[in-house]
């Protein structure tokens, strides 16, 4: 399939998305301290112009590389906050790429492109201003479907300064990829590993000096796990909806493989970080390993069904969940009707 096509798969999945599901645009005329949109947002654009200071959130503190890049580009305010938008459509182009390469049939592609596009993996990034989730997806994907090994190493070597969950959920697209292109475990490892070993050595040279607010923030945070810990399936729930049916259909196939390290990798998250929704995203391989095992063992319905989850998907209500957060993701009408008041 032709990347002229698939670049109009990609406007159209991610233009339904933003229609449906759209950001609070009325939010987002200026900064508003205390917001989903914003909160994120002033520490990136901090960053962006001092991309090595500290008295930013420690939670973005060594989230480096989208700050550099934006420093030596020059790109400041929405200049900047742009490029959170690029990496979800870079990555959703990428989702469409590789349906394509699976089963060249437009109703499997637009369905599988627009499944994707209508979770956290995009659903975040495009409505929290600052967040570049999708460059680490991009990352993660690549890892888990890209043909190249050398695709490895350059996804470990810059994901993990665009987001450390990308570390987290590196062993699980690792085995994604082993039971998808029957790669060996030791070489995946091998090609991962020089990045992963940078990260680590710059991170335990410097990490003295931050290591007082890190420790201050783990504590904090799991000590406040009683207090959320109710709100857990929903948040997962919202994350991916009609999704998760390729992720439980892909854990049918090895379920204590699967279905053990899909656990393992959101609730190692789930200790560390509060956003619930926006952590499943972290599944998003064993998503995609899913669909394309279905359309392996079952060509002549796959296309069909894989539309319709994607359209399911879209109809289905989503919300952010952040804590005891619950953050209604409303429509394009409705949020005009708000800015224009």
């Amino acid at each position: 399939m032709r990347n002229s096509r698939l670049a109009a798969i990609t406007l159209g999945a991610l233009t339904l998305s933003v229609c449906f599901f759209s950001p609070r645009l009325w939010l987002m005329r200026e900064y508003l301290p205390g917001t989903f949109e914003w909160d994120r947002a002033h520490s990136f654009l901090l960053q962006c112009e001092q991309p090595f200071r500290r008295d930013v959130g420690v939670s973005v503190l060594w989230r480096l590389l989208p700050a550099l890049i934006c420093h030596i580009l020059g790109l400041r305010g929405w200049g900047a906050l742009c490029l959170p938008w690029l990496g979800a459509i870079c990555v959703t182009f990428y989702v469409a790429r590789l349906h394509a390469n699976r089963l060249s049939e437009i109703r499997f592609v637009c369905g599988g492109t627009l499944l994707f596009a209508t979770t956290a993996a995009v659903l975040v990034p495009v409505g929290w201003l600052g967040l570049n989730d999708g460059w680490m997806w991009l990352g993660l994907l690549a890892v888990a479907f890209a043909d190249s090994g050398w695709t490895i190493l350059v996804a470990c070597v810059l994901c993990p300064w665009v987001d450390e969950r990308f570390i987290i959920a590196l062993p699980l697209a690792m085995v994604v990829r082993h039971i998808d292109r029957q790669a060996g475990v030791g070489r995946c490892i091998s090609a991962a590993l020089p990045g992963l070993v940078l990260y680590a050595g710059i991170r335990l040279t410097f990490s003295a000096a931050v290591a007082g607010p890190t420790n201050h923030y783990l504590t904090e945070q799991l000590a406040s796990i009683p207090v959320f810990i109710a709100w857990v399936p929903l948040g997962w729930w919202m994350g991916l909806r009609v999704a998760w049916l390729p992720v439980a259909g892909a854990v049918r196939s090895r379920p204590w493989l699967l279905g053990g390290g899909a656990f393992a990798t959101i609730g190692i998250c789930l200790l560390l970080a509060t956003d619930l929704s926006r952590s499943t995203a972290m599944l998003s391989p064993l998503m995609l390993l899913g669909v394309f095992q279905f359309a392996a063992t079952r060509p002549d319905i796959a296309p069909r069904f894989v539309l319709r989850a994607g359209v399911a998907n879209l109809l289905i209500p989503a919300a952010h969940i952040t804590f005891t957060k619950f953050d209604r993701i409303d429509n394009l009408a409705l949020e005009l009707l708000r800015l224009r008041h």
